[in-house]
């Protein structure tokens, strides 16, 4: 099975090494790092209460959840992050403040930007919304607000670092 968690990716980067490990994951991830009031909402705010589809538990189950934005193709083009499979999502996360089609990360001359894709609930970089269609560069190390879940934004090398800096925790 594929590691999904931080505390996985350290094992493994002990197991392979850290060569190996940085051709392995050599693609930006989103880490989960919390969860707050989505920023920029269309409609007002949602309470904070816990529903039936937001129990703590559910969201705890997500914490340092690592996603890698990979097309599923394998082709050239953006990595969209949604709620939904099937609908030219290419990174599925489930949680229900998550549009079907919530933002696209886009490579450009070797960088990563990122824009909304009309998200209900917004996307945010360091707390500040991110409006219309307008792309902002990301670098590493930034806090991406998508709906509700607080998520690190990690180069490939940065990634490699944070991991390799766990197993010496």
């Amino acid at each position: 099975m594929a590691a999904q968690f931080l505390d996985e990716f350290s094992r493994e980067l002990g197991k392979i090494g850290e060569r190996a490990f940085r051709r392995r994951y050599g693609v930006p991830v989103l880490i989960v790092s919390g969860r707050k009031a989505p920023v920029g909402t269309r409609k007002p705010p949602a309470p904070l209460l816990d529903t039936a589809r937001e129990r703590p538990d559910a969201v705890r189950a997500l914490m340092s959840r690592v996603y890698q934005l990979i097309k599923l193709t394998g082709g050239a083009g953006p990595v969209v992050v949604g709620r939904s499979q099937g609908t030219g999502v290419d990174v599925v996360i489930s949680d229900p403040s998550i549009s079907k089609r919530h933002c696209m990360f886009v490579a450009v001359d070797g960088m990563v930007n990122v824009s909304d894709c009309a998200s209900t609930n917004g996307t945010a970089i360091n707390g500040a919304p991110v409006r219309g269609t307008a792309a902002v560069q990301l670098c590493g190390g930034e806090v991406i607000t998508l709906g509700r879940l607080e998520m690190t934004y990690e180069t490939p090398a940065g990634f490699a670092e944070l991991v390799s800096g766990l197993r010496g925790a």
